[in-house]
């Protein structure tokens, strides 16, 4: 599985340690998003920047998704201008199952995302920051703001 990583808050407030590691994350934009693979670094990255940030579980879905219309190739072209859509299946499936780094698959392994069609939704009480944080619905996120 592959964790998606959504950067919803500003650059004005944020501590220096927590901006980099948003750069190491590659998220240095508004709405930028990286899919991570599991593991000790990537939860450690992220449990450091959660205040910061929207993360939880992609499914093979959302990032075809993503790849399909947020994608670009290494070069910069639009991922569908250079890959035939079953390519794209392809590529998502593989980077949902394999522990593979989507610049090994031909993928630049940042999308930049629009702010979310209809809003981010209620916030409730106990959820103090909204969305930010762990997100079980981020798949309903993502296809919201692709």
């Amino acid at each position: 599985m592959k964790i998606a990583v959504i950067r919803l808050k500003g650059k004005f407030s944020v501590s220096p340690s927590v901006k980099n590691t948003l750069i190491d994350l590659k998220l240095d934009r508004l709405y930028a998003c990286t899919l991570l693979p599991e593991g000790a670094t990537a939860k450690g990255m992220i449990q450091a920047c959660k205040d910061v940030v929207s993360f939880g579980e992609a499914n093979k879905e959302s990032i075809a998704l993503l790849l399909s219309k947020r994608g670009r190739a290494i070069d910069g072209k639009k991922l569908t201008d250079v890959k035939k859509p079953e390519e794209i299946e392809k590529i998502a499936s593989e980077a949902e199952s394999s522990p593979k780094k989507l610049e090994e698959l031909g993928v630049s392994p940042v999308f930049f995302l629009s702010p979310p069609r209809g809003g981010f939704g209620k916030r409730k009480a106990h959820v103090p920051f909204g969305p930010v944080g762990k997100n079980p619905n981020i798949n309903e996120l993502i296809s919201s703001m692709a």
